[in-house]
């Protein structure tokens, strides 16, 4: 899924690091619910590049629409449509592609909403002393939305891995229902538990979309169960 494919030679051209690569995407890629704030209305056509899975393909699709080298920014109607999980995969790829140690991570995140834990997707990679977790998709424009006064390349704890989620709950620490997505109002366990399973693939190398496991309310109790048990060595 965090390969680059064909575009290596292009993405060797690009920066090597969090910021800069993050810099890059904000010009080649727009999330689908914000794509309101950057006057754009996208179309069904549009939003079906939000089910490409592996990063190459992503990248792919940004020079169908636009066939421009990477470093040049689209205008937002020119931006190929995608969710937090798809700036983290194109973002773990292309700093592994230039030797950076980087994975992606599932849980959610604390600064979308006072409150409430957000379902999302951040980048976990090593900077050479430490390992950070920074977030891709929050550009200018979501940043002064959100209020946003921190560096977005070190969110440190202000990120929760869903492992880490299912710790609190069980410890008392947080109610469940804190933790889900705000765009529909919901969040409890299940969301907790089905975050553990995408953060548990994506370790594993196999960063699925967000629909590829459970989400919310089903979980089928004797699954939620061993997510719950596996919740505890997620870190």
């Amino acid at each position: 899924m965090t390969g680059v494919g064909g575009h290596a030679d292009a993405v060797a051209r690009l920066p090597g690091d969090f910021t800069g690569i993050a810099a890059i995407l904000h010009g080649l890629l727009i999330h689908e619910f914000w794509a309101d704030a950057y006057g754009v209305t996208l179309s069904d056509a549009d939003r079906e590049t939000v089910h490409l899975r592996p990063a190459d393909k992503i990248l792919d699709a940004v020079l169908a629409k636009d066939p421009r080298p990477f470093d040049v920014a689209r205008e937002p109607e020119q931006r190929v449509a995608t969710n937090c999980r798809g700036f983290t995969v194109v973002s773990v790829a292309l700093l592994r592609a230039h030797g950076v140690p980087a994975r992606a991570r599932c849980g959610f995140g604390a600064y979308f909403r006072e409150g409430w834990f957000e379902d999302h997707w951040v980048v976990e990679y090593h900077d050479g002393e430490r390992w950070r977790r920074g977030d891709a998709q929050i550009d200018g424009v979501q940043g002064k939305a959100l209020g946003i006064d921190f560096d977005l390349s070190d969110v440190g704890d202000r990120f929760v891995v869903a492992g880490e989620a299912m710790r609190l709950v069980k410890a008392g620490g947080v109610d469940a229902s804190r933790f889900g997505l705000s765009t529909i109002n919901e969040g409890g366990e299940d969301w907790i538990a089905g975050n553990v399973a995408r953060d548990e693939l994506a370790l594993a190398g196999v960063e699925v979309l967000p629909w590829d496991t459970w989400e919310g309310p089903g979980i089928p109790e004797e699954v939620f169960n061993e997510l719950r048990k596996r919740s505890e060595v997620l870190r």
